[in-house]
Parts: structure tokens; C-alpha cells; sequence
């Protein structure tokens, strides 16, 4: 019997746990924590260790499978070659007939292929590319430190200094550990005294470790927020000096909070008055202090500026790249090289729903990508112009995206649809060609963390083969080499050695180490500023100005926050 264990990360998630993934005979028989790692230090949740009984499933996908003529005829297992000539003739007839738009690119959340994907895309000349949550989830986030602060911060928790404050805001972190800021760090840092604040309508498992908790009413954490902002100013609480010399738009935000009186928020949000002013000091005055927000703060009406009143919170308080603060990225890897300089010129302005959804398709979306209403539409409707063929990888669209019985029409409409995934889904079962794709122990890739904030780098290797199983990656460049798309010339090699640049190292260098983590470099803006227009932290957002957006919190947000109030109340007369 052979057996090894290879040294990885655990990509089920988009936690990145370091894992050891123990082979026996070439089949996983167990994956455990590594307690090497930097980040997770050994940790490994249940779906971690489930990775065996996944990875060998008896209804796992081994083989390309292709549709018999007669749609209720089944399937017949086919060659790879024949599989990949055959589907790159029927995308390649389709953008001949109707044009490269009219393929569409599709995925699920974010794992190894992500950003190949849209490198796919840009290749084969289509804007129309999407991820299911994309609008709705961790993509406002980082859309608005983009805007407000010029690049995505995250809790310095792995840093050397630790946070005395952690203001935990629509995120539960202590049971949903996604993007590389894990459980673990946070409750040790609890563990260790530091001061826990909760804004969540539950007393989830985080709000009851936390010395105070905010039972704010759903939809109202804009008031909430700007409640908070109103009295760390009116009581100078804010940084006057890191606000004075690295921010812009103070005076508008001071007008935009103005009103927002601890007894007007309270009137909103549900919370006391005296514990949102607790809050509000505790958070300003204990630091450093990490402002660790989640996906409940986007799932709202008026999300935009939701979000952005809670950024301006950490640019109040001065807590941004400090040490045990909220940091911005090292830089330490190169962006993915992801083709968008091989678009034809005018193909951006065809990207489906970018001119209505700005800051999802438009020229300040972090990742353009369709608006997915807008792409159905065109499925079905053939406007503002046909979408004739799909190809989905990791996704499952006809349960993921809503309006399900719409999504299965427009899924029959298309003349290809293609899907590469683990399983037999309900997607895959309505498509003209299936793919085994490769589960994370079959993968090769680099992956920086925390995500989009990359400080520390882990190699992602390849433990063992399943079937005739191939990595994503793999079968987008194959479709590529057929028909000749730029950078069909580049291996999967050159592109993650590409990223590796930075760090002088190379992929295979990177596997004998397992992972990279850089001293980290605090202050970074008082050398060259923020990624901004201005260069400083805009509470008044230039760039929102310029699309012609509220560039600053106004008024207006309290009366549509005070109705998404009074329809929680008049439905919903309770509450825990």
C-alpha cells in the first residue's frame, strides 16, 4: 500500500483552511487542519474533513458525457478530444452567426477557476459573464471600499498586534467563516479580552461572546450606522488628525448625519438609544479596532449606501492599515491575467444590464459581469440582441438563481449548453454536453489571503486523479487551443507563475514551501496615498458623482429606511 500526504488548502469553501490531505492507493482517505498554516493554525471544519466521502462519491461525474439527438434519450459517454471538438465547432458556429456576445460564461461562488472564467470570457469576446451572487454578495463590500477607500480591507487578525474592539456588523463569523477571516481568529480574539460588539436582529453564536449586542430591526442598519456616525462626531470622538489630513467630504457627511440623533435612530432601528452611544464610544475610543461586516448588510433595500455608512465608520475612527485595525492588501501577487485588453472595441457597451447596473457591468464594477434578469431575457426574448449558448462551469443556475421556472425556459431555449461540475445537477441534466470537473484535492492553483486583501499566498496541489476528471482551467484553455483565442498559446503554468512574479518565486517552488507570508507593511498610503481620485478616504464618493449617484449620504435614506421600518413593524409586530 502506498500512502503520502500532501500539503494544500482547502478550497470547499472560500475559507482556505491549510490542509493535509493524507492519499492511500491513490484514493483520499482523510484530510486534517494544518497546523502550519498561518491563518487557519489546524483548524478544519466539518465540510473539510468530508472531503473523502465527496471526493469518491459513487454519483461523481468520471466521464464527458454528450446528449443522444432525442432529448429524452440519455446520454453516451464519448472521448475528451471528441468532446472538445464538438463543443468548440457549435460556441465557434454560434459566434459566427450571431456574435461572440451572444455566448454567455457562467459559474458559481468563488473557488480556483473563478477568474479564468472571465479570462474565458474576454477570450472568446464576450462581456457576458456572471456568478449568481455577485450583486448581492461580498461584492458591495468591496465595490465600496473601492469607491471610498481605493482598495478592500480586512481584519488584521493574523498580525502580531491583535484588536482590543471588534465591531461585528451582519456577520456571524463564529459559525460562517467565509473569505479567509475565520472562526478560529475571531473567538481566540475574544478569548483573549478582546471587546466584542454585535449589530445582528439575532443573538447569534458571535452576539452572545460579545460584550454588547444591537438587536438592530432588519433593514435599518443605514439609520444605524449613521446614527453612530452623528455621535462620534458630535461628541469628538472621531480622529480629527487622520481625518483632517487623509479624508474628503467630512463636512457633507457631518450635514448627511445631522439629524441623526441617538433618539431618532432608536425610533428606527429599534436599538436604545443609550447602547447605540455605548457602541458608538466603545468603538471609537477602544483601538485598534477591526470593523468585521458580512453579508447581512447587503441583502437590503438601499444597499449601496447601507454599506458605504459603515465604511465611513473606520475612516472616523482612523483605523485603517494600522496595526490590529482594518488593512488594506500587500500586492503581493499579480492581478489574474484576465484578457479584458483582448475585448473588441464597443464589446464593454454591450454587456447585458451594465448600462442601468453601473457598479455591476458599467466602468466601475470591480468584475463587470451581466446583469443575470437582463441575460435570461435575452435567452428568451432574443433583446436587446440573442444569447444563443451558455457554458457553465461550478454552477447550477436552475436552483441557484431566482425565478426558477423562468431559468429552466430560458435554459431550453439556448441551441448549447454546456456544463462542467462534480455531480449529475439539475443544470447538467437539461445540458447538450456534461463535464467531470476536478474537486479541490485535483487541483493545481495559487490562492492569495484573505481574499481580494491578499497578505499571504498557499499553493493549492494536486493529491490525486478521479475518472477522467479535469480541472475548469484545463477545459476552458482546450476550448481556447481550438479555436485559436488569445492567449491559447499560455499553459495554466505561465498564467500562475505570472502571479507568482512579485514574490521572485515560482509555482513549483511555492508547493516545497506551501505557503508565503510576507512581513507585513502597515500606513501604506502615507507613501503614495489611497487608490483614489484624491488620493484620500472619500466619505463624498468622486466616482459615484461621476456616475451620476449620490456621492454622499442624504436625507432621502432616512425616509426610505423609516418605511422599511414601519413595514417590518406593521408585518412582523414582534420580535426576539
Amino acid at each position: 500500500m502506498s500512502k503520502k500526504i500532501i500539503q494544500s488548502v482547502c478550497r470547499i469553501c472560500h475559507g482556505g483552511c491549510g490542509a493535509l490531505i493524507t492519499v492511500e492507493d491513490g484514493r483520499v482517505v482523510k484530510v486534517t487542519g494544518d497546523p502550519d498554516s498561518p491563518m487557519s493554525k489546524g483548524w478544519m471544519c466539518i465540510k473539510g474533513m468530508s472531503t473523502p466521502e465527496i471526493a469518491h462519491h459513487p454519483d461523481r461525474l468520471s466521464r464527458p458525457l454528450r446528449r443522444k439527438e432525442s432529448k429524452a434519450g440519455g446520454w453516451e459517454v464519448l472521448p475528451w478530444e471528441n468532446a472538445l471538438d464538438e463543443i468548440s465547432e457549435r460556441v465557434e458556429a454560434i459566434r459566427q452567426k450571431t456574435g461572440p456576445e451572444s455566448i454567455a460564461l457562467g459559474q458559481g461562488t468563488g473557488r480556483h477557476h473563478y477568474l479564468h472564467t472571465v479570462r474565458f470570457a474576454n477570450a472568446l469576446g464576450t462581456p457576458n459573464w456572471y456568478e449568481p451572487g455577485l450583486a448581492q454578495c461580498f461584492i458591495p463590500r468591496i465595490s465600496v471600499s473601492n469607491l471610498t477607500y481605493g482598495g478592500f480591507v480586512v481584519g488584521d487578525y493574523y498580525g502580531k498586534v491583535k484588536p482590543k474592539c471588534i465591531l461585528f456588523w451582519g456577520h456571524n463569523p463564529l459559525v460562517s467563516s467565509a473569505d479567509g477571516e475565520l472562526a478560529i481568529a475571531a473567538r481566540r480574539c475574544l478569548e483573549q479580552g478582546t471587546i466584542g460588539i454585535a449589530v445582528d436582529p439575532r443573538r447569534s453564536e458571535t452576539a452572545q461572546r460579545c460584550q454588547l449586542w444591537l438587536p438592530v430591526r432588519p433593514g435599518t442598519d443605514a439609520a444605524l450606522a449613521l446614527t453612530m456616525i452623528h455621535v462620534i462626531i458630535r461628541d469628538n470622538l472621531y480622529d480629527q488628525g487622520f481625518v483632517e489630513q487623509w479624508t474628503t467630504g467630512f463636512s457633507e457627511l457631518t450635514v448627511a448625519a445631522e439629524g441623526c440623533t441617538p433618539e431618532w435612530g432608536e425610533k428606527i432601528t429599534g436599538v436604545p438609544a443609550s447602547q447605540i452611544c455605548e457602541a458608538a464610544r466603545l468603538y471609537a475610543t477602544t483601538k485598534p479596532a477591526i470593523l468585521d461586516w458580512g453579508l447581512g448588510i447587503e441583502q437590503n433595500t438601499n444597499c449601496l449606501q447601507t454599506v458605504r455608512a459603515i465604511a465611513c465608520l473606520r475612516a472616523l475612527t482612523g483605523n485603517i492599515d494600522v496595526p490590529g485595525g482594518d488593512i488594506l492588501g500587500m500586492n503581493i501577487l499579480n492581478a489574474y491575467p484576465t484578457l479584458a485588453h483582448t475585448l473588441p472595441k464597443g464589446t464593454r457597451a454591450k454587456r447585458l444590464g451594465a448600462e442601468t447596473y453601473k457598479l455591476l457591468g458599467g466602468w466601475r464594477a470591480f468584475m463587470p459581469s451581466a446583469h443575470i434578469p437582463t441575460l435570461l431575457k435575452a435567452m428568451l426574448d432574443n433583446e436587446p440582441y440573442p444569447v444563443r449558448g451558455m457554458l457553465v462551469f461550478g454552477g447550477n443556475p436552475l436552483l441557484t438563481l431566482a425565478n426558477s421556472r423562468q431559468v429552466h425556459d430560458a435554459l431550453r431555449s439556448l441551441d448549447l449548453l454546456v456544463v462542467a461540475d462534480l455531480f449529475m445537477t439539475p443544470t447538467a441534466a437539461m445540458a447538450d454536453y456534461v463535464l467531470p470537473a476536478a474537486f479541490w484535492p485535483e487541483v493545481e492553483q495559487v490562492i492569495g489571503y484573505p481574499l481580494v486583501a491578499e497578505n499571504m499566498v498557499f499553493a493549492q496541489q494536486k493529491a490525486t486523479q478521479y475518472g477522467e476528471c479535469r480541472q475548469d482551467e484545463w477545459i476552458m484553455d482546450e476550448i481556447s487551443k481550438r479555436l485559436s483565442l488569445p492567449g491559447s498559446e499560455e499553459s495554466l503554468s505561465d498564467v500562475i507563475n505570472q502571479r507568482l512574479a512579485p514574490l521572485g518565486i515560482t509555482y513549483e517552488q511555492l508547493q516545497k514551501k506551501g505557503w508565503v507570508y510576507p512581513e507585513h507593511i502597515y500606513y501604506k498610503y502615507q507613501e503614495k496615498g489611497f487608490r483614489t481620485r484624491s488620493k484620500k478616504i472619500e466619505l463624498s464618493s468622486s466616482a459615484l458623482a461621476r456616475l451620476g449617484t449620490t456621492p454622499f449620504l442624504r436625507t432621502w435614506n432616512r425616509r426610505k429606511v423609516r418605511s422599511v421600518a414601519l413595514i417590518y413593524e406593521n408585518l412582523f409586530p414582534t420580535s426576539l
